[in-house]
């Protein structure tokens, strides 16, 4: 894929990693707490990927959530 076709996959594709901007009647837990309105999402697969790499340091590089989002995308 070329970059203008990933942008056009992109904004087909629902938000997996931003949350925030997923179009919804429901109230987010953004929208629930003050306090909650400036934090910004964690990506969580790539905080299980931080802890499997820091449990296994000699192999840090070997898992990539952007490399399995990418498998998935082309699909």
């Amino acid at each position: 894929m070329d970059r203008e076709e990933l942008r056009q996959h992109d904004a087909l594709t629902p938000a997996r990693d931003k949350p925030d901007l997923v179009d919804s009647d429901n109230a987010s837990l953004f929208d629930l707490h003050e306090d909650m309105q400036t934090v910004d999402p964690l990506p969580v697969e790539e905080l299980n990927d931080e802890v499997k790499d820091e449990k296994h340091k000699e192999h840090t590089k070997d898992t990539s959530s952007s490399e399995r989002r990418h498998e998935a995308d082309e699909d």
